[in-house]
């Protein structure tokens, strides 16, 4: 089987058709793409009280929604690299829409688990697709920064879908929330006929999509992705745990930090590694967005620590907020550092292969890992686990970013 040479950039023209511009458009998008997944959380009381179903029986719809997604996310980057990520994204913006619509009218716990599957599948179609389209679109020395603003939707949604379904499921039935959610984004599905796609400059590639997901550095910049992942998800899954129970601060107060930690420290993350990949770029060349990651995962490794073995409130809040504002920048340019890894013609395939085993190997174990090593010992020794996930991420990144940049000069 042939391998894959080392693919280096050509720097493409950012020339595109008129209409919607696909960065604001998009990030519109990310926001109730992660909103419609977020939001059955947010009502986990009422919806086990009408189906009369239990903790274990409940997580179904994560697993369910995780795997689907996963499964989506696989099949539908090379049908974007074949038929156009517009469609495709069109197509996924739509399905998970009605299903998100269609949840409204569950009336077995059966059907609102087929109704997550469905949503699964939508976000899996848009999630490659849209990646691959925004990157094209950017210009070459602000790809990084793009995803950042992008990415900046996927934090805002995630928490307001949780606050939304909390507040609303309280004053009116859990049913309406998903009426609610999932009505906009049937505007949002007709508006992406008209958002704009560029026009990357063609690289002749001899070689077939499966050489480049199987380059090492390729491979490398996944086991990273897949660890960064696994990390992230725990400490998402167990944060209420870790705060409430384990560093007995109060529910409102609790309340009041996570929300400002995900959304201040998370999108800043998030922003700052756009930019600051774009700039190590500019400065020293191919392997920038990689060593962004690689250096923010590293440094955060020492506040993490020290946040899970601490024992004042004070101290524990404010290492968990440097933590997590570094742990973020990974979501900045992870998505530059895989697009870098391909010709053009197969970048869906190279973004949908990743995401596919990022969140089988990554997020979905993620909780089940951690709270089994909780049950033997604590929640907080149970996230160091998380957290030295997160530190192999960080050399892996710098591996890959010294790779590239030998790559760059062969």
């Amino acid at each position: 089987m042939p391998s894959a040479s080392p693919y280096v950039p050509v720097p493409a023209p950012a020339a595109r058709s008129r209409g919607i511009p696909p960065l604001p458009l998009l990030t519109l998008l990310n926001y109730f793409n992660y909103m419609h997944r977020q939001v059955v959380y947010g009502m986990t009381d009422p919806i086990m009280r009408t189906f009369h179903i239990n903790h274990s029986q409940f997580g179904w719809l994560a697993l369910v929604n995780l795997m689907v997604f996963a499964i989506a996310s696989a099949i539908s980057g090379p049908i974007a690299d074949r038929i156009g990520p517009r469609k495709v994204i069109f197509t996924g913006v739509a399905v998970w829409s009605a299903a998100t619509i269609a949840s409204a009218f569950s009336h077995s716990f059966e059907s609102l688990l087929i109704c997550r599957a469905i949503v699964g599948v939508g976000e899996g179609a848009y999630g490659p697709s849209a990646n691959a389209l925004l990157i094209a679109a950017a210009p070459p020395d602000k790809r990084g920064r793009a995803l950042g603003i992008y990415n900046i939707g996927m934090a805002f949604g995630a928490t307001s879908g949780l606050v939304l379904a909390n507040g609303l499921a309280s004053i009116i039935d859990w049913h309406w929330v998903f009426l609610i959610a999932g009505g906009p984004s049937v505007l949002l599905a007709a508006s992406v006929g008209f958002m704009a796609i560029p026009e990357r400059l063609a690289v002749a590639s001899k070689l077939p999509a499966r050489a480049y997901v199987l380059a090492p550095t390729y491979l490398i910049a996944l086991a990273g992705g897949i660890l960064s992942t696994f990390g992230a998800s725990a400490l998402v899954v167990w944060s209420r745990s870790l705060i409430v129970e384990e560093r007995h601060i109060r529910i409102m107060t609790a309340n009041v930090f996570m929300a400002v930690v995900g959304l201040v420290c998370g999108i800043g993350g998030v922003v700052a590694g756009g930019y600051l990949g774009d700039a190590l770029t500019k400065r020293g060349g191919r392997g920038g967005h990689a060593r962004a990651i690689g250096l923010s995962l590293l440094v955060a490794i020492p506040f993490g620590v020290a946040s899970l073995l601490v024992s004042n409130q004070a101290a524990f809040m404010a290492l968990t907020a440097i933590s997590v504002f570094l742990l973020s920048v990974y979501n900045g340019p992870a998505a530059a550092v895989i697009d870098e890894m391909g010709p053009p013609k197969f970048a869906a395939t190279l973004q949908s292969f990743a995401m596919f085993w990022i969140h089988v190997l990554g997020n979905a174990p993620a909780g089940s890992i951690v709270g089994w090593i909780a049950d033997r010992s604590s929640v907080a020794k149970g996230l160091l686990a998380a957290v030295a996930a997160m530190g192999i991420a960080g050399l892996l990144f710098m591996i890959v970013a010294r790779r590239q940049a030998r790559e760059a000069v062969a």
